[in-house]
């Protein structure tokens, strides 16, 4: 399914089932002047329903460039059967050695500064959530979209192509702490209020028009600071639920 955030993001839906609950491994596709980048590339499950999304939304003119969150298989296995496709798809990988990563012949972004691909200025930056390192999260400076990888995620049941807007009382709290309980573990050890200003920082100093995750459904403008809120409570559950062992100054 594919459903427009702005005039030039499109959001290439796909989910699978898990433990009795839908999961997101979708991808967002950029029009630039004509060209087009694909924002991570999707799991190698879903090549074939991603490479036709692919060619009927752009026409047949097919990719221009890939941008990487990160390097993990549901954000980069379809990157060699998609350079194979199409010629000439300039590759963008957010690791300070792409190729250590099988990522031969890519550009590297560095976190914290800007990159232009295609005309286009994108800004990378630090995510306070991630599940590995090397991950970067990605301001489209042009249309105002953030792309947050694995952070902002939730799970859902028959929601899989619902914009935030669409939900009957927004994302479901439940469903963003499932979510994060299970994907993102190091939150126990967070400090919810900290985890919020790292946020806010962001959304201080870049604009966005809408959060575009990987492993969960688009949140527009208006819900962003809901979802926020919803992200925080979800957090001070996960961090309440976990007792962090203490520690014997003695050694015993």
């Amino acid at each position: 399914m594919v459903r427009r955030l702005t005039s030039t993001v499109e959001w290439l839906s796909v989910c699978h089932p898990v433990k009795g609950h839908h999961e997101h491994v979708s991808v967002y596709l950029i029009e630039h002047d004509g060209s087009y980048v694909l924002v991570d590339s999707g799991s190698f499950h879903h090549e074939a329903q991603l490479r036709s999304a692919i060619e009927t939304t752009t026409g047949g003119a097919g990719l221009d460039a890939i941008l990487l969150s990160h390097s993990d298989y549901p954000h980069s296995a379809n990157v060699s059967t998609f350079r194979a496709e199409w010629d000439d798809v300039e590759l963008v990988a957010s690791s300070g050695s792409p190729a250590i990563q099988g990522l031969s012949n890519a550009r590297r972004c560095v976190i914290g500064e800007e990159l232009n691909v295609l005309g286009r200025t994108f800004s990378f930056i630090d995510p306070p959530l991630a599940d590995r390192s090397h991950t970067t999260w990605i301001h489209d400076d042009e249309s105002k979209v953030l792309f947050t990888a694995d952070g902002f995620g939730n799970y859902h049941d028959d929601e899989c192509d619902l914009l935030s807007p669409e939900f009957d009382d927004g994302i479901p709290v439940e469903s963003v702490y499932r979510y994060h309980a299970e994907n993102l573990v190091w939150l126990r050890y967070v400090d919810p209020t900290k985890l919020r200003q790292a946020l806010d920082n962001i959304f201080d100093r870049y604009e966005v028009s809408a959060v575009a995750p990987i492993h969960g459904n688009p949140i527009l403008g208006a819900d962003i600071s809901d979802y926020l809120d919803r992200l925080e409570a979800a957090a001070n559950r996960i961090t309440a639920e976990y007792d962090v062992p203490s520690v014997d100054a003695d050694g015993d």
